[in-house]
This record gives structure tokens, C-alpha cells and sequence, in this order.
């Protein structure tokens, strides 16, 4: 009975003690592109929890932009085109496998509605109220990434990602450059 009882608690410990239980905090550059559109910049945050040595998630957010060209009826037989800047709150919920050569990301992102721009050049009309249907759309993430440590507590980790948009036929495309810091 003491001996398995030793026995149990060994293993617990050694659990603990194997267990890398790292956590990351990240600020990163990301040059991201719709599959039908043009390449933009944002900013990326993001949290990482390594649970053990190749294991573990990563939460985020970043402002993420697509156009929308919308032609609408002006007079009886005119058409003016619209370009429309949709603005998104993307958050990612990533489960990450760590190993020496590559980091694999994979998991689901979410984007928000936050907002809209009227970016139209020319025309003399204006877009005076704009919505979409639905504000959230649900995506699947596949990220590649190599973390190189500048520190034992900076790192530099490059990426890239594919991000399809579920139920839609379009697709996001990113390379981004991450300073994430261990805490």
C-alpha cells in the first residue's frame, strides 16, 4: 500500500516536472491577402500556452480588412460602383505542435463585423449605412511558423498562414512576422 502509494506520488511529480508549461505573449506585423483581393497590413496579439514540449494552444485577435465592390442602380439606367473597406475582429483558437524544425498550427478562427469605410474615388453619390449578413464568419487556420530565440526570453517567430473561410468561397493568405516574450 506505501509502496504504490510512493509509486502514485513519484509519477505526479515527475509529471509536473516534465511538463514545460511555458506561456507567451506576442505582438506581431501580418501581411495578410483575400483570395480575391489586396494584400494589407495589421497588427497581431496573440497568447501562447506550451503544455509540454511539443504541445499547445495559442489564443489571438487582429484587425483583418476585405473589399467589397457593390453596384447599385442610380437614375433609371445607371450603375455605380461601390468599394466598400470591411473592417473584422479575426480571433484565432489554435492548437500548436512545437518541434526543433517546424511549428504546425491548426484550429478555428472567428471574424466579427466591427465596422465599414466607404473608399470610393470618384462619384457623386455616397454609401450613407452598410451591414452584412452575418457579422461572424467561422474559418479554419493552418499556420507554419520557426521560433529563433534572440534571448532566453525574446523570440523572434515567423509565419505563415492559410485561412479558409467556412461555407464561403474565399480564403485568406498571411505572412507575419511575430516578438513574442515568455512570461
Amino acid at each position: 500500500m506505501k509502496r504504490n502509494l510512493l509509486a502514485g506520488l513519484l509519477l505526479f511529480l515527475s509529471i509536473g516536472l516534465i511538463a514545460q508549461k511555458k506561456e507567451f505573449i506576442a505582438v506581431g506585423l501580418n501581411c495578410e491577402m483575400k483570395s480575391d483581393g489586396v494584400m494589407r497590413q495589421g497588427v497581431v496579439f496573440s497568447f501562447e500556452k506550451q503544455l509540454s514540449k511539443y504541445s499547445g494552444f495559442e489564443v489571438g485577435f487582429s484587425q483583418r480588412s476585405a473589399d467589397q465592390y457593390i453596384d447599385v442602380l442610380i437614375g433609371t439606367n445607371a450603375y455605380q460602383t461601390f468599394h466598400i473597406l470591411e473592417s473584422y475582429l479575426t480571433m484565432p483558437f489554435l492548437y500548436k505542435f512545437h518541434s526543433d524544425i517546424i511549428n504546425v498550427s491548426t484550429g478555428l478562427s472567428i471574424d466579427y463585423f466591427v465596422g465599414w469605410k466607404d473608399i470610393t474615388k470618384f462619384g457623386e453619390t455616397e454609401v450613407t449605412s452598410y451591414n452584412t449578413n452575418p457579422i461572424f464568419y467561422m474559418g479554419w487556420v493552418l499556420k507554419l511558423s520557426k521560433t529563433f530565440p534572440l534571448s532566453n526570453k525574446l523570440f523572434l517567430e515567423p509565419q505563415i498562414k492559410f485561412n479558409p473561410i467556412l461555407k464561403y468561397n474565399f480564403s485568406y493568405y498571411a505572412v507575419s512576422l511575430s516578438l513574442k516574450y515568455a512570461l
